[in-house]
């Protein structure tokens, strides 16, 4: 199971990933969101460039639609192309002058200027609640809170993690692992998360996730997965320092 901290991130871009990584849609695949109509925007970031959308798609042909969840977020910036985007295939559009400072709306050429669209479909009334803005409360909770009141709660509200399992098990990813310590016990998989937009080692962006099962939460860590933990950051570090 993935390990704490980067479960909820991974589990919500697992949940919205529509498709194999690096497909592209040609002239004989259908659109994604084919007849998408805007019902609701659930949530936005402006710090983060993110907006989740909930909608609902039909089919050509077909007047039964199916709920939505779209999240459409800004890519960052990459070194090796960021010269483009002053270059003379881009427009720049004027704001306004005053002194030496000057601000222009510039609208880049298409390859320069992604937006990340992450897709659930058919998505759940559980789908739509989690993405909804919400409020946050910092709570001081004990073992018995968590074992009575957080748990349960957990166990109700949970989504699938067979994606995590399909990982453990090769069953998909299995070209995206960058490292693997096979011990049931204290062992691990090292794997690029949906973070990461795989194009510079700058924002480099992995996850962990633990041959032995059953770790929700950092509640669940105890003195026994020390040898664990310690093999992520010493096994991890070295591997990621290769990478970079």
């Amino acid at each position: 199971m993935a390990l704490p901290g980067e479960k909820r991130k991974r589990e919500e871009d697992r949940e919205c990933e529509a498709f194999g990584k690096g497909s592209e849609l040609t002239a004989s695949q259908k659109h994604p969101l084919p007849g998408f109509s805007l019902q609701a925007v659930l949530r936005e970031s402006a710090r983060d460039k993110t907006v989740f959308l909930h909608g609902t798609v039909t089919n050509d042909g077909s007047e039964e639609s199916r709920d939505a969840v779209v999240i459409l977020e800004k890519t960052p910036f990459q070194v090796d192309t960021v010269s483009s985007l002053l270059g003379s295939q881009s427009e720049m559009k004027l704001q306004f002058v005053n002194d030496i400072y000057s601000v222009y709306h510039l609208n880049p050429p298409p390859e320069l200027n992604e937006v990340k669209t992450t897709i659930i479909c058919p998505a759940t009334e559980k789908h739509i609640k989690k993405y909804q803005r919400q409020e946050v409360y910092l709570i001081n909770e004990s073992g018995e809170d968590y074992r009575s009141i957080t748990l349960p709660f957990i166990e109700a509200q949970s989504f699938s993690i067979q994606w995590v399992y399909n990982i453990l098990e090769k069953k998909a990813e299995a070209d995206r692992i960058i490292y693997e310590n096979p011990d049931p016990s204290n062992g691990f998989i090292l794997i690029p998360d949906f973070k990461w937009n795989q194009k510079q080692v700058d924002d480099l962006y992995l996850i962990a996730i633990s041959h032995a099962r059953g770790i929700k939460s950092l509640r669940d860590l105890t003195t026994e997965h020390l040898p664990l933990l310690k093999n992520i950051l010493l096994e991890g570090q070295v591997r990621m320092t290769r990478l970079i």
